[in-house]
């Protein structure tokens, strides 16, 4: 714990102005953060809250107000102990609440865009000159000109309704395992959130990290790492880097960044020469037995696939759609088989037609073991003993968003995780799970909370083009309507984003803090952080396992306004005022009425209210597992890993693709040696409590290189160091790391200008795409680590 003379530094500098913004009126160190006199009669008082959304963990919060100031933040008591969480970041928001960061006014733009010069004007002022500039650039340009960015801790639903814009589509963010994973399983929604709850570890005898640094970037349920060591599980973690959770594992496997797919591969190989393949999984349940034409590819179909009326989509569950062989060696609808053959020939129709196993088997030929060490760096011996420990069972298969997720071939890597899944039947009981495990929402329960609608001529725009492809692809964008730090998070080759932003005609920044983006806006408005409201009660969610209440700790700080009372002052301006709840409580009251779930919809806002914010969802008592009944909500009904709109790609079975630029013989590498990952921390949520003061204490951002690539450039710790590519260069402090790779550099995400020594990370960072991003399920994922840079002295 920080002693008391680092807590007075963390705060000393609250009295200072916020230069960029030219707000006036921050608070000082004296007039909210002083020691209580015991004998002091202070008015005192608790409220209940829950923290961020965006990490997952949604903790949830007991909060001390002193004299109307926020004074202690505690786990609430009122659930039982495992849930009862609290981190850094979220004892540190005693004081990143009252940041020096905040933007205390709304601010409009007098000089050049991206400068950060601005004066203050009044809400009135801004909006009514926002609202009008909408509405000119809608008239010349089409309702879709204008899009809306937000992020995950905005309340924001509203706002593209509102506004009939455009949102900004695919984020590019967290979506590439879940690209290659999620159309077998057909759960995760791009996000490879599909696997059983972590707490059912205990029942593994296996949980095979790869991709992930659950210990840092679960903070809220590291618990569950524990508790599955201490019931036998056996912890390995596969990284390129020595991580904390490596360090908390029985072993740590590293390998070369950018390789899990040929990983993954290499371990089929080993299963299928083996022969610890699941027979009696793979034919029931998955789409190995199902027949192709040998020629083309195409999964031979008994007729058209039925469509959902609702997603436009086919529709879920339809195994006769498919043929597969019987024991009297004829082809058959699959739902007249009940174990069909995995492999085999025969001819359809005048159509020769053979097994997705068969074909898989054909493709697999050259992915051997010693391949697969020659790529990952990983001793064969290592893949064959990884490969018998995860197809022996039961085993969790725990992937990330934090590592070779963000590479070019993420996608692959997820469809060779599935099809380890098929082959070993890994899913679907106890203790045996595939996906992202990170973060209690993420992977617990969630509620089946209702909301509130919009008329239907309140519909918002097609967002036809993704926010990263506007760059790039003729659109008719005109303005964006920032909720969060959307231009420096979700966009990689910062240099590309800044020309684009010249071209906007209207760029609004709204957020707590002064953020990247808010030095490219015309207008920057101040939001309330989570613990200020209007009313007594702001918004409803889905937590870990829980459904939770967001009170009213503090009155709004300064100026700033709530999401909602921005939102229903736009559409007052707009004409649309009266679709929008009066107030946050009636909001509130539908999200629960609306429910589906009985449960949820008898449970009333003062319900929340009396236990303390927070109500247990249904059925917690047991972890959290999926396709347990041996179905998937797929086309076929079963874990369906061939993907027939990759034909044309070659990818409708997972095929080794090196990475686009961070491969070890890439001839770029002469110039820019080292590979630059992008990785998640316990410091920081994307790019969110980078001001905290507090936290600054233990954390700023620097680059981690080995200290054989340090002593190379002769370098050492603290020397300022320009990072530099062909797209851009940066300066930060450089830490010796012997946890880095040698041959990588390791930094924390998201560090942008205000917290390096000058410059925005993202200047450096890939923006590649792959030919067939447009035909994955959430198009192309921003792959920030796929990146090599040089590093010298500044």
């Amino acid at each position: 714990m920080p002693s008391r003379r680092g807590f007075l530094k963390g705060v000393g500098a609250a009295g200072a102005v916020i230069g960029t913004a030219g707000a006036a009126g921050a608070l000082s160190a004296q007039s909210w953060f002083s020691y209580a006199d015991p004998a002091s009669k202070a008015d005192e008082r608790v409220a209940y809250t829950f923290h961020q959304s965006h990490c997952g963990g949604m903790c949830p919060l007991k909060c001390t107000v002193r004299d109307g100031r926020l004074a202690l933040i505690q786990p609430n008591d009122v659930c039982a102990p495992r849930y009862r969480n609290i981190c850094l970041k979220g004892i540190s928001e005693i004081q990143h609440v009252y940041s020096t960061k905040r933007v205390q006014t709304p601010l409009r733009r007098t000089g050049e865009r991206g400068k950060g010069e601005f004066e203050a004007c009044t809400w009135d002022e801004a909006l009514d000159d926002i609202v009008a500039r909408i509405k000119a650039i809608q008239s010349e340009h089409g309702k879709g000109a204008v899009m809306v960015a937000s992020g995950s801790e905005a309340d924001v639903p509203f706002l593209e309704g509102i506004l009939g814009a455009r949102g900004m589509g695919n984020a590019g963010i967290d979506v590439g395992v879940g690209n290659g994973l999620d159309p077998a399983t057909g759960k995760g929604w791009g996000y490879a959130m599909c696997g059983n709850e972590a707490r059912d570890w205990v029942n593994s005898k296996m949980v095979l990290t790869v991709g992930s640094n659950f210990c840092e970037s679960s903070l809220p349920i590291t618990l569950v790492f524990s508790e599955a060591k201490e019931a036998g599980a056996r912890m390995v973690t596969v990284d390129p880097h020595f991580s904390t959770t490596a360090s908390k594992s029985h072993e740590w496997v590293p390998i070369e960044p950018g390789t899990d797919a040929a990983l993954f591969l290499g371990m089929l190989t080993h299963i299928i020469e083996n022969d610890l393949i699941d027979h009696r999984f793979a034919a029931r349940h998955t789409a190995l037995p199902f027949l192709v034409n040998e020629e083309t590819g195409e999964l031979v179909k008994t007729g058209e696939p039925a469509m959902d009326p609702k997603t436009k989509a086919p529709a879920a569950g339809q195994t006769g759609l498919f043929m597969v062989i019987d024991a009297d060696g004829s082809a058959k609808p699959a739902d007249q088989v009940d174990l069909p053959a995995l492999s085999g020939g025969v001819t359809v129709d005048g159509v020769r037609a053979v097994t997705v196993y068969d074909r898989f088997l054909k493709g697999q030929r050259n992915y051997t073991v010693a391949w697969a060490s020659e790529i990952t760096q990983i001793p064969a011996e290592k893949i064959a003993q990884l490969a018998e420990e995860y197809a022996k069972g039961p085993s969790a298969l725990c992937l990330g968003w934090g590592g070779n997720d963000k590479m070019t071939n993420a996608d692959i890597s997820g469809h060779a995780a599935a099809m380890l899944v098929a082959l070993t039947g890994n899913i679907g009981k106890k203790g045996a799970s595939v996906g992202v495990h990170v973060g209690g929402t993420w992977g617990g329960y969630t509620a089946p909370l209702g909301a509130w609608a919009l008329p239907a001529e309140l519909a918002a725009s097609e967002a036809d083009i993704p926010i990263y492809d506007l760059r790039y692809k003729k659109n008719n964008v005109r303005a964006l309507i920032s909720v969060g730090d959307k231009l420096a998070q979700t966009m990689a080759n910062m240099g590309k984003t800044e020309e684009w932003a010249r071209t906007l005609d209207l760029i609004v920044s709204a957020d707590p803090y002064f953020t990247e983006a808010a030095k490219w806006a015309d207008y920057v408005l101040p939001l309330t952080s989570r613990f200020e409201y209007d009313e007594e009660v702001g918004r409803i969610a889905s937590g870990y396992n829980h459904i939770v209440l967001q009170e009213k700790v503090i009155d709004p700080l300064f100026e700033a306004r709530t999401d909602l009372w921005l939102q229903k002052e736009l559409a007052n301006r707009l004409g649309v005022g009266d679709a929008l709840p009066a107030t946050s409580r009636e909001r509130a009251e539908v999200t629960l009425s609306t429910s589906e779930a009985p449960y949820v919809k008898e449970l009333t806002v003062d319900k929340l209210i009396e236990n303390r914010g927070m109500w247990p969802i249904e059925g917690i008592e047991e972890p959290r597992r999926e396709f347990m009944d041996g179905t998937f909500p797929t086309i076929s009904g079963r874990l369906h890993v061939y993907y027939e709109n990759m034909l044309p790609y070659g990818q409708e079975l997972p095929q080794w693709e090196p990475c686009v630029e961070a491969t070890r013989d890439n001839p770029l590498r002469d110039r820019f040696p080292l590979q630059f990952a992008n990785v998640r921390s316990r410091f920081r949520i994307h790019n969110q409590f980078a001001d905290a003061q507090w936290i600054q204490q233990f954390y700023e951002p620097t680059i981690d290189v080995n200290p054989r690539d340090l002593e190379q450039r002769g370098l050492k710790t603290g020397d300022v160091v320009e990072v530099s590519n062909d797209r851009g260069r940066f300066k930060v402090r450089v830490h010796a790391n012997e946890s880095v790779r040698p041959g990588s550099a390791r930094m924390v995400e998201a560090a942008t200008a205000d917290y390096t020594v000058e410059g925005n990370m993202q200047s450096v960072t890939n923006d590649a795409t792959v030919d067939r991003a447009g035909a994955l399920m959430c198009g192309m994922v921003i792959p920030f680590s796929d990146t090599l840079v040089q590093i010298s002295k500044a």
